[in-house]
C-alpha cells in the first residue's frame, strides 16, 4: 500500500515552512547586498592569512596556542576521498563513534570521547542546529561544498553555551576567491546510489562567493520501503581578508526523505513508513575595526527544522489499519554581540553577550486511510536564554600561551549555569609542547523532559547536567612539521545526568530526574606525517572508559555502578595512508571499533549484551583525464565503502551496509 504523500497536515506544514523560508530567504539576499555594495567600496589590496583555529576561542588563534584537543579536516580531503557525509568523517576522530541505525539515511548519532550523544555541540558557519537538549542527527548532513570542518574535542560551554559538553564540530561552508569557476561531480554504484554536485564561485570587487547544489538518492540495503533522497542547497558571499570590516552571509538548506521498514527491533515488516525533514540554516557574521586596539563584532543566526513522520499500521488493541502521522515544527534563534580589546603583553580581552530563543511545536494525528487526520494530541514550548562572558587570550614569556574564561547563562526554564575555562600551551623544547586545561560545562535538559507529553508528566524542577574535565597532552613536531605526533589524556565527570523514571497505577505516567554519575577517563595519541612528496599518513588511538560512576538512592533503573555505558567502546583507533602522484591520488583508511555494550528491545526486560569488534576499511582514488593550462581538470573517481564487505552493527540488530562501490567523474575549471 503506497502512503498518500503529507495529505492535510503535510499540505499545511509546506505552506508555513514555505512563508517562513521565503521571508529567511528575502533577509539572506538583503545582507548579500550589503555585502556586494560593501566590499565594492573597500581599498583592492589584498592580505593572505595563515591557517588559524576559530572553534576553540572566540578569536582566531594559531594551533600552537590552542589549550585544548582539535582537529581540523579539509574539504578538498573529504573531496579526495569521496566522503559524502559528514558522519563518515567525523568516525575517524580520535575519541569518536558514531551509531548508525543501519541504512543510508537512518538516525546517525555521535558519542565523543565517552560522553552521551547530547552532549557534542554542532554549528554550520556559527549558527547551532542542536534541538533542545543537545541531540543532533547526523543522517542527514552531507560534505557538499563544505571547506573544512574543525573539532575542538573538550567542554566548550564557556564560549557556546548548553550542549557543548564533550566537545565541538564546526562546519564552514566554501567561500570563493579568484576567477569565477566551476565544479561539478557525479557517481553512482551499490545500493542504487547516485550522487551528484554542481556549483559556482570566484570574487569580485573584494566580494567572494559559492553557490552549490548537490542530490544523493539510494535505494537503502533492505529489498522493500528503504529508499533514501537529499537535496542540500548551499552558498556563502564574503568580504575577503584585508579590510576594516568584515563580512560572511550562509545559508544552508537541505530536504531529506526517507523510508524505513523496521520497527523499534530493526526487524523489517512496515512497507510504508517514512520521513521527511526540512532544514533551513542562515547566518550573517561581521566586525569592523574600530580603533588599532578595538574591534566589534556580531553574529546572527536561525536553524529552523520540520520533520514529517507517516505510516500506516495497526496500533496496538485496534483491528484494522490507521494513517498515523507525526508533526514537529521547532527553531533555535541567536543574536551575539561582542568586543575584543588587544591589551599591552600580548594579551586580547573578548567580552561579549547572547541571546537565544527556542522553540518546539509539535502534533500527533491520526484516521482512517484515505480520510482526513484528526489532531490527537500537541505539544508546544518555547523559552529564551541570555548569557555573558569574558575571555582573556594571551602569550607569556613570549610563548607560553594561557587562556582564562568565565560565562554564565541565564535560562528561562531553570536557574542561571555558570562555567569557566583555565588553560596553557607551554613550550618544553625548541620542537615540543604542553597543552592542559580545566573546563566547566553544562546540557540543557529537552522540552519534552520539563513539560507534559501525552507519555510523560513534566519535570519542570530538573536541573542541567553539568561536567568537569581536565586534560594534559604533549605535543612535538618532526623536522620543521613535516610530522607531529600528540598524546593526550582526559579525565571527565559527568554530573545531575537526567534519566527516565517509570509511572505507576493507575495512570503509569513517566517523568524524569536527576539521577545519576558517570565519568569517561582515558588517552588519545595521533601521528600526522605530511613529508614532501607523494604521500602523507595519519593515525590515532583510544582508550577511554565511559562508566557510570554513582546513581542517587531513589533510583530505581537498571543503571549499576561500574557499569559501561552503552555503545560506546574502549579501544578505537584509524589509520589513513594517501598517494598522490602528479595526475591523481589513492586514499586508504581503516577504522577499528573495540567492543562496546548495548541494550536488546527485542526482550522485556531487555538485557544488556556486548556487540563485537570490527574494522572496516575504505579505498577511494583519482585519476586525472584531462587537464587545461588554465588549471581546469576532468577526473575519474572510485570509491569503495566496507571494502572487505564486513558484517557489522553499530547499534544491535540494525546492519550496516556491506561493501559499497562508487564510481563517477569529477569536473573543476574557470568560466
Amino acid at each position: 500500500m503506497t502512503v498518500q504523500p503529507f495529505l492535510l497536515v503535510s499540505a499545511m506544514s509546506i505552506a508555513r515552512r514555505l512563508s517562513t523560508s521565503f521571508s529567511h530567504a528575502a533577509l539572506f539576499w538583503i545582507a548579500c547586498a550589503l555585502v556586494a555594495s560593501t566590499g565594492a567600496a573597500q581599498e583592492t589590496d589584498t592580505v593572505t592569512l595563515g591557517t588559524v583555529i576559530v572553534s576553540a576561542s572566540k578569536s582566531p588563534v594559531r594551533r600552537s596556542e590552542v589549550t585544548q584537543s582539535v582537529t581540523v579536516i579539509s574539504g578538498d580531503d573529504l573531496r579526495a576521498r569521496g566522503v559524502a557525509r559528514v558522519s563518515d568523517a567525523l568516525q575517524q576522530l580520535p575519541g569518536a563513534l558514531v551509531a548508525q541505525n543501519g541504512s543510508i539515511g537512518s538516525v546517525s548519532t555521535l558519542f565523543l570521547r565517552g560522553g552521551e550523544s547530547r552532549y557534542t555541540k554542532v554549528l554550520i558557519d556559527g549558527v547551532a542546529v542542536n534541538q533542545s537538549g543537545g541531540f543532533f542527527d547526523f543522517s542527514h548532513l552531507t560534505t557538499d561544498n563544505v571547506d573544512r570542518i574543525e573539532i575542538v574535542r573538550g567542554p566548550a560551554s564557556v564560549l557556546y553555551g548548553a550542549d557543548a559538553v564533550s566537545g565541538v564540530i564546526q562546519i564552514f561552508t566554501r567561500s570563493g576567491r579568484g576567477p569565477l569557476s566551476l565544479a561539478a561531480s557525479a557517481r553512482g554504484g551499490t545500493y542504487g546510489t547516485v550522487d551528484g554536485e554542481l556549483g559556482v564561485s570566484g570574487s569580485a570587487n573584494r566580494v567572494g562567493y559559492s553557490l552549490a547544489g548537490a542530490q544523493h538518492r539510494s535505494d537503502g540495503v533492505f529489498d522493500f520501503n528503504n529508499q533514501y533522497s537529499n537535496g542540500t542547497l548551499s552558498g556563502v558571499l564574503s568580504l575577503l581578508p584585508g579590510s576594516a570590516n568584515d563580512l560572511r552571509v550562509s545559508a544552508r538548506y537541505t530536504t531529506a526523505e526517507f523510508h524505513y521498514p523496521t520497527d523499534f527491533t530493526g526487524a523489517p515488516v512496515d512497507s510504508n513508513s517514512y520521513r521527511v525533514q526540512h532544514r533551513l540554516t542562515v547566518g550573517v557574521d561581521g566586525s569592523r575595526q574600530i580603533t588599532p586596539a578595538v574591534r566589534i563584532g556580531f553574529l546572527t543566526g536561525t536553524n529552523e527544522v520540520s520533520d514529517l513522520t507517516e505510516d500506516i499500521a495497526i496500533p496496538f488493541g485496534a483491528s484494522s489499519q490507521v494513517h498515523l502521522a507525526d508533526l514537529s515544527r521547532a527553531f533555535r534563534r541567536t543574536a551575539e554581540a561582542r568586543l575584543s580589546v588587544a591589551l599591552p603583553m600580548q594579551a586580547i580581552l573578548n567580552v561579549g553577550a547572547e541571546y537565544l530563543r527556542e522553540r518546539e511545536r509539535s502534533s500527533s494525528s491520526s484516521g482512517a486511510v484515505g480520510a482526513p487526520l484528526t489532531a490527537d494530541s500537541r505539544f508546544a514550548a518555547d523559552r529564551s536564554n541570555g548569557a555573558g562572558y569574558a575571555e582573556l587570550l594571551g602569550t607569556a614569556f613570549k610563548r607560553v600561551s594561557y587562556t582564562v574564561a568565565g560565562r554564565i547563562d541565564d535560562n528561562s526554564d531553570f536557574d542561571a549555569a555558570s562555567t569557566y575555562r583555565v588553560g596553557t600551551s607551554v613550550p618544553l623544547a625548541a620542537a615540543t609542547r604542553f597543552r592542559g586545561s580545566l573546563s566547566t560545562a553544562y546540557n540543557a535538559p529537552a522540552f519534552n523532559q520539563l513539560r507534559p507529553t501525552l507519555y510523560t508528566v513534566g519535570s519542570p524542577d530538573l536541573s542541567p547536567e553539568r561536567a568537569r574535565s581536565w586534560e594534559a597532552g604533549l605535543e612535538h613536531s618532526l623536522r620543521s612539521g613535516l610530522a607531529r605526533v600528540s598524546a593526550s589524556y582526559f579525565n571527565q565527570r559527568f554530573y545531575d545526568l537526567i534519566q527516565f523514571v517509570a509511572g505507576g497505577p493507575p495512570a503509569f505516567m513517566g517523568s524524569y530526574a536527576n539521577l545519576a554519575e558517570a565519568e569517561s577517563n582515558g588517552y588519545e595519541a595521533e601521528l600526522d606525517l605530511t613529508p614532501p612528496g607523494m604521500f602523507s599518513a595519519f593515525a590515532s588511538f583510544t582508550h577511554a572508559r565511559p562508566r557510570v560512576a554513582k546513581v542517587s538512592s531513589t533510583y530505581t533503573g537498571s543503571l549499576v555502578p561500574g557499569e559501561a555505558l552503552i555503545r560506546r567502546p574502549t579501544h578505537s583507533g584509524t589509520a589513513s595512508l594517501r598517494i598522490s602522484p602528479r595526475r591523481g591520488s589513492v586514499s586508504l583508511t581503516a577504522s577499528y571499533v573495540g567492543k562496546r555494550p548495548d541494550i536488546d528491545f527485542n526482550q522485556f526486560p531487555s538485557p544488556t549484551v556486548t556487540l563485537p569488534a570490527y574494522t572496516r576499511i575504505d579505498v577511494s582514488g583519482v585519476v586525472d583525464l584531462w587537464r587545461a593550462g588554465s588549471g581546469s581538470t576532468l577526473s575519474f573517481t572510485t570509491r569503495v565503502e566496507n571494502a572487505l564487505d564486513r558484517t557489522y552493527e553499530t547499534v544491535l540488530h540494525y546492519p550496516a551496509p556491506g561493501r559499497t562501490v562508487l564510481l563517477g567523474a569529477r569536473y573543476s575549471g574557470s568560466l
